[in-house]
């Protein structure tokens, strides 16, 4: 069976004369439950979009969006020799017909399934990484994204610590830009610290990462010292076992909507979050949670762990502990239950600090991004001077060089980035005539 793309709607003359500058999202999965924030980037983005999955859409209920598409039923019918000239084909048709001018692929997983199209084409290609699939993901399948690299326009992390993560695997620095996710500020918005009996919450996926196994260790502590202290854990996962076997008052509620999220939030005394390192080298880089809570004025009892400090103020907005240490979670969710001095100062100090990581701004900076890298394809565009943050601290507009750590800078001259552009799509073209994708 040869592999045959969509068909393109007809489009105005001078939509199709016009230069592409539209957005071509793509994801393996299209949406998975706990992957919100990737959600909340593509809806606050102001610039045409197309999101593409590979697979069957997925909660299209609670992330409603217009001429989102699968390519299962363009591609699964097609033999696997020529699945990937199928999806090649139909992303060419789509960009085409969306006027798409940029690909962004969201999540590593799913790079490989662009490539052809962007050596077919020369769009500029960023791929955002979020965590596992650039730290427990390699661990199963080393060299994963070697086939992409030299192909990566720029390369977007959560923190710093991720953007450590890729230059180690040979992104080159000047293309690493750190964005923190986003949460929107307008929606979790901070209201007074409830009184009555405490209420402790934990939200988050149950896998190994998040630590529930720490919780239940160390809840049996907060219990004797507190016994009308109320645990709420919200979430859905393989470990639903440990979350229902904490003993106490313990409350457990599965698949959690966003508006219930907000709401146990509001009634909570204290937001949890003892993430640890699970085995596969599977690492927090942001936890969102901690910033939905710190936006809705709750304090946070959190752990030293892959990206986590970078988005608490330790003592200020938060308490953090080593991660994995029961005994040390739990005096900490003690201080914070009982010295109401110290739940208020840090219920106060988080929305201000949460302000800079609200949706919006790291909307605008993904689409500064765009549009230098649209500037650096349409030759005598002027490039805008970049407003993406770097691999410094979260917002200054510096990415890392691919020799130094990810807290140095290199700003490097627009006509050398164009004569480097120009030489990898050279390459990719070389490729081309060599691959059958």
């Amino acid at each position: 069976m040869r592999p045959s793309p969509p068909s393109c709607p007809a489009r105005p003359d001078s939509a199709r004369a016009s230069s592409p500058e539209g957005v071509l999202h793509f994801a393996e999965r299209w949406l998975p439950a706990s992957e919100g924030f990737v959600y909340d980037l593509v809806v606050n983005l102001d610039r045409p979009r197309t999101v593409v999955a590979r697979n069957p859409l997925e909660n299209t209920d609670r992330f409603p969006l217009d001429g989102v598409r699968s390519l299962t039923s363009l591609v699964s019918p097609v033999p696997a020799a020529v699945r990937q000239k199928a999806i090649t084909l139909s992303l060419l048709a789509i960009a085409r017909c969306s006027g798409s001018g940029i690909v962004h692929v969201h999540h590593g997983y799913g790079i490989d399934s662009v490539l052809g199209l962007v050596r077919r084409t020369g769009m500029p290609l960023v791929v955002s990484f979020h965590g596992d699939d650039l730290t427990g993901h390699l661990e199963e399948h080393p060299g994963a994204y070697k086939r992409a690299i030299p192909l990566v326009d720029t390369v977007v992390v959560p923190s710093r610590y991720l953007a450590a993560r890729a230059l180690e695997v040979g992104f080159e620095g000047s293309r690493v830009q750190v964005v923190p996710t986003g949460v929107d500020t307008r929606y979790f918005e901070p209201t007074p610290l409830p009184g009555g009996d405490p209420v402790v919450l934990f939200v988050g996926r149950f896998v190994e990462k998040k630590g529930l196994d720490v919780l239940a260790a160390a809840w049996p502590l907060v219990s004797a010292e507190l016994p009308d202290a109320r645990l709420q854990v919200l979430g859905f996962g393989p470990l639903e076992h440990v979350a229902r076997s904490i003993p106490g008052k313990v409350e457990v509620h599965l698949a959690p909507t966003r508006d219930q999220v907000r709401e146990a939030i509001r009634r909570a005394r204290v937001v949890v979050s003892p993430s640890r390192t699970a085995p596969g080298d599977s690492v927090e880089s942001l936890l969102v949670v901690n910033l939905e809570a710190q936006a809705s004025g709750r304090p946070v009892v959190t752990t030293r762990h892959g990206g986590i400090p970078e988005f608490v103020v330790e003592g200020e907005t938060a308490l953090v502990v080593p991660e994995a240490d029961h005994a040390a979670l739990a005096r900490a969710l003690l201080r914070v239950l009982v010295d109401e001095q110290l739940a208020r100062r840090l219920a106060s100090n988080g929305p201000g600090w949460v302000r800079t990581f609200d949706v919006r701004v790291a909307a605008d900076r993904v689409g500064a991004v765009y549009e230098e890298l649209l500037a650096l394809r349409a030759p005598g565009r002027e490039a805008p001077a970049t407003g993406a943050p770097g691999t410094g601290a979260p917002g200054t507009g510096a990415p890392a060089t691919p020799s130094r750590s990810p807290q140095q800078v290199n700003e490097g001259p627009m006509k050398a980035l164009r004569a480097e552009r120009s030489r990898r799509r050279t390459a990719a073209r070389r490729d081309l005539r060599s691959s059958s994708t």
